[in-house]
């Protein structure tokens, strides 16, 4: 435990320094009483019952739970909240149909595209302490699947929880980007980045990448798009390049346009890479250090006091009984 004015308790010792009249129990000595309730005090003030030791004890123990409180005591916690970068990312992954394709290779084991990008791109999310994100998925259409926040680990369970064609199985590249340009838009972050990462062309929504890059740049985000796919011939029952679909040119367009990077990502290594890119390209670093949680001790200090408050009133009230026992 520590305390924020801990010279607080050079005044423990001021109760010794009062005049003699003011002591506690020694009312009797200063006010004229009648002799048979000065002679039932003396009676209960001699006794040894431990009711009256804690009774002389208590409020001694009021005044340093008087002074623990007006000290300010706190205990330093675990938890440490990672100051804030100044920086605003929108993470916009596709979740059409087409990312459900198997032609990423892990371990000798072949998964489908959007399990690639769960696992590289939540572990890019975690490592963005201090930043404020986003998570935009889109199919046919575009929604928000979480809104601008610290929180990167309930980002990352939300990206996990997204599955192929949740948000129909055509892609509506600009509408989702026009989504996270206003996701980043009102966000108070002195830098703002888009992620676009896309296995597919525009052939959905109402809205144009290009006129959709060409409005962030004019906002001052930055979109870094990757163009996701292999180009083995044939992979899980595809006769064709599982790529033939992939419009690299407008994603790579977006990214010029809006004074971002392009990335052709083709393995699961290449996507591993691309992200360590980008994590280096839009750090996260800050001039402020991880600051400590204090938990204030307060409320407890003045909880205790009004517990042995009531302690006190409680064996004052007894204490008048037996003088009225006495005395009657």
């Amino acid at each position: 435990m520590n305390f924020v004015w801990p010279w607080i308790f050079l005044l423990l010792p001021l109760p010794l320094l009062l005049p003699k009249s003011y002591k506690a129990g020694k009312a009797v000595d200063v006010v004229d009483v009648p002799p048979r309730v000065a002679a039932a005090l003396k009676q209960i003030d001699n006794s040894s019952d431990l009711s009256q030791i804690i009774s002389r004890s208590l409020p001694w123990l009021v005044w340093l739970l008087f002074l623990i409180a007006l000290a300010q005591p706190y205990k330093t916690g675990k938890a440490t909240v990672q100051a804030a970068t100044g920086r605003a990312i929108a993470m916009v992954v596709d979740v059409s149909g087409s990312m459900s394709r198997n032609d990423f290779l892990i371990d000798g084991v072949n998964i489908d595209r959007l399990s690639a990008v769960k696992k590289v791109a939540g572990e890019f999310i975690e490592q963005r302490k201090g930043d404020r994100l986003g998570l935009v998925l889109f199919g046919s259409e575009a929604f928000i699947a979480s809104p601008m926040s610290f929180d990167v680990s309930a980002i990352v369970n939300n990206l996990n929880s997204a599955g192929t064609g949740m948000a129909g199985r055509s892609t509506a590249i600009g509408d989702a980007i026009g989504l996270a340009i206003k996701l980043l838009n009102n966000d108070p972050a002195n830098e703002k980045a888009i992620i676009l990462l896309s296995d597919g062309t525009n052939n959905a929504g109402t809205t144009e990448p290009e006129n959709a890059a060409n409005l962030a740049n004019s906002f001052g985000i930055r979109i870094h798009s990757i163009a996701l796919g292999s180009e083995v011939e044939k992979t899980s029952g595809f006769a064709t390049s599982p790529s033939a679909d992939l419009d690299e040119d407008t994603l790579a367009s977006i990214a010029e346009s809006a004074e971002g990077s392009f990335y052709r990502v083709r393995t699961f290594e290449d996507l591993q890479t691309v992200y360590a890119n980008l994590n280096t390209l839009e750090s996260a670093v800050s001039d402020t250090p991880p600051v400590l949680l204090e938990l204030d001790l307060r409320n407890a200090a003045l909880l205790c006091l009004f517990v042995v408050l009531l302690l006190m009133f409680v064996l004052q009230r007894t204490a008048s009984g037996n003088v009225a026992r006495h005395t009657s």
